[in-house]
């Protein structure tokens, strides 16, 4: 595990980092004995970056194995008086919902932080929800930075604002700021206090119904108390452009139009108003939830029109609409809701400066997107893939073999992890793919609901321990006649290979049992099970077909290396990769070994004899060996790598 240096460097230097490195400094900076995460993209390397130095620094580190889970310990390291940190993807503010509004109503004794990384441009998600809801439902405040230097100190002051107010603190950032480099000056260092102490009080924390009811005037005193205390955010801040260019006199500074901005957007904000020569009173609100409402009374004064900028929903712009009509505020507010700015996708500074040209006879003339469009239609379109010794390839080839030759059908339930690739031409391995675990529930749903063809579910071994044993469990008790292939390569390989209870070691590289897959099936009830090696096709086709039609849920265990990690491998131990090789007489231009599998290691020759091409990138997984019917590919030599099972050239 690769310590990232960057991040102990000593108070008062300047680094480049990006915006979920800064948070990391930001985390460590604070003094959080506990740090915990469920990997998702964007917000993945948050702690990726602490793991590594954890124990050096004296704090604990962990990859749960849900966010539901990793919540929950953040929580209760926090009640025991411990600076604590969770760090999630938007997604993952759903499973922590449950424990985060009651905790909010016990309140906390130290710090605890909940960083959630938005991704309003999906480019890794399957939705773009907004945080920002979930602060306003459970009466938390939210915190929203604009770089990365604002990203780490508002997170140190993210923990002091939790301890002033006993209460959880959202850090919401979105993907820009996660993956955008910064020049970030740090600060000092704080070493972590772990010497929890749980002071019991059953009226505060056993939060059954006559309890809570008791507690919820508090959380709604906490809730106007944080209202206040960000009447002086030094992070609130109005921001006079005059012409465009920012003045601080006041006179005879005069303009009647106003911008607020949150997050990302002020910088786009800057950068158009320069270009546009618009003048404009710019509130910069890094206090998203709750408002400061004299803050804002002040900022309104002297304006007649207002536009609201902001990443994702009309979250901010619900509440100035709100907050104007009680106030009697007389301004007209555009945003969202209006269409001046748009409510889906991510912002640009494109986009803002086309808000502005709704409202003034100006023309934005950066279009900083029309080049990139250009560059994109030149480009060769590229069809997402499985990496080239993929075992997940060879479990779908086998799935979809099987069920052709059962001649029945059958309906492929998908779930969240690097198996969902397998949706795109040639494989389309899977019919749905709606979020972590969902895949085996929704199997049993189908069957309940009388569909006749055979029904499965596929699922990755860190998708199965997040989320999918109750569904199993529920598949158990109510004998759902449904079959559950687990993927299983003992790694969370789609957000980068963090480890998981399979795996053997934790987040901070210590060594940790590895969670037997087929103990964990059989405890909960299922006898029918059966381990193959993913690359074993004929065996793992011809388990599948024996047992496609058993009564009751049974479970198919496909396990094979990540050929990424069997790649890094290989370079360590210098292995000498043998690649697989055509035999250009033998290959008669079927190409099967295309429509079948799609390896991003097959290639095509032009020319008279056409004929299969092998790539670089091969690894030698040999699953073209076994599909050609020509046989017409073959690797010379017996055992392949990363397999445990032999395949005979040509054979």
């Amino acid at each position: 595990m690769k310590v990232n240096k960057n991040l102990l460097r000593n108070a008062g230097e300047r680094v480049l980092l990006t915006g979920n490195e800064a948070i990391a400094r930001g985390i460590i900076e604070a003094g959080a004995g506990i740090t915990t995460a469920f990997p998702g993209t964007p917000s993945t390397q948050i702690l990726d970056n602490l793991g590594p130095i954890a124990q050096q620094l004296g704090f604990h580190a962990e990859h749960s194995v849900n966010e539901a889970v990793a919540f929950e310990v953040a929580a209760g390291s926090a009640l025991a008086g411990v600076r604590s940190v969770m760090v999630t993807k938007m997604l993952g503010v759903n499973l922590i919902a449950d424990p985060l509004l009651v905790i909010a109503i016990t309140g906390v004794n130290a710090g605890l932080v909940v960083v959630t990384a938005d991704d309003p441009g999906q480019h890794s998600s399957q939705n773009a929800e907004d945080t920002r809801y979930f602060g306003m439902l459970g009466k938390i405040p939210v915190l929203e930075p604009m770089d990365g230097q604002e990203a780490k100190d508002m997170t140190k002051y993210a923990f002091e604002l939790s301890e002033e107010l006993q209460l959880p603190v959202f850090v919401r950032i979105t993907s820009r700021i996660c993956h955008s480099y910064f020049d970030v000056t740090f600060g000092e260092i704080t070493p972590p206090k772990r010497e929890g102490h749980f002071e019991k009080d059953p009226k505060r924390y056993v939060m059954i119904s006559t309890l809570s009811r008791a507690r919820q005037p508090i959380l709604t005193e906490k809730i106007n108390r944080a209202a206040v205390i960000n009447e002086t955010n030094p992070w609130n801040k109005t921001i006079l452009i005059d012409k465009g260019e920012i003045t601080t006199k006041t006179n005879p500074f005069k303009t009647e139009f106003g911008i607020i901005a949150s997050g990302l957007t002020y910088p786009y904000v800057e950068e158009v108003l320069e270009k546009t020569k618009i003048s404009a009173k710019v509130l910069k609100l890094a206090t998203t939830y709750p408002l400061p409402k004299q803050l804002l009374n002040d900022y309104f004064k002297g304006l007649e029109k207002v536009l609201i900028i902001e990443e994702c929903e009309p979250v901010t712009e619900m509440q100035i609409r709100a907050f104007a009509q009680r106030e009697g505020i007389e301004v007209i507010i555009h945003g969202k809701e209006d269409q001046i700015m748009p409510r889906t996708g991510e912002l640009n500074p494109d986009l803002v400066g086309g808000g502005i040209e709704k409202l003034f006879k100006v023309k934005f003339s950066e279009e900083l997107t029309k080049p990139y469009l250009e560059v994109e239609e030149m480009l060769t379109k590229r069809v997402p893939a499985l990496c080239a010794g993929c075992p997940h390839r060879a479990t779908y080839y086998s799935i979809k073999e099987a069920l052709r030759k059962n001649k029945k059908g059958g309906v492929i339930l998908g779930d969240r992890g690097c198996y969902n690739q397998g949706v795109h031409e040639p494989i389309v391995g899977i019919d749905t793919c709606i979020c972590m675990g969902a895949s085996i529930a929704m199997a049993s749903g189908m069957y309940k609901s009388g569909v006749k063809e055979p029904i499965l579910a596929v699922i990755g071994d860190g998708t199965f321990l997040h989320s999918g044993i109750p569904s199993l469990l529920n598949a158990v008790q109510h004998r759902s006649k449904i079959t559950v292939v687990i993927f299983d390569n003992s790694i969370t390989g789609m957000t980068g290979h963090q480890p998981n209870a399979c795996t053997g070691r934790n987040l901070m590289g210590e060594p940790t049992p590895e969670v037997d897959l087929v103990n964990i099936v059989n405890g909960l009830g299922i006898e029918n099970i059966n381990v193959v090696e993913s690359f074993q096709t004929e065996l793992l086709q011809d388990t599948l077909t024996r047992h496609l039609d058993d009564d009751g849920p049974k479970v198919i265990i496909s396990r094979g290396e990540c050929a990424i990690l069997a790649g890094r491998e290989r370079r360590i131990t210098k292995e000498k990769v043998i690649r697989a090789r055509v035999a250009v007489e033998n290959c008669t231009g079927c190409k099967i070994c295309m429509k079948k599998l799609g390896c991003p290691a097959f290639g095509w020759s032009s020319g008279e004899n056409e004929h299969l091409v092998i790539l670089p990138n091969c690894n030698g997984c040999g699953l073209c060996v076994q599909v050609c019917p020509q046989l017409a590919i073959s690797i010379p030599r017996e055992i392949q790598i990363p397999l445990k099972t032999q395949v005979v050239a040509g054979k």
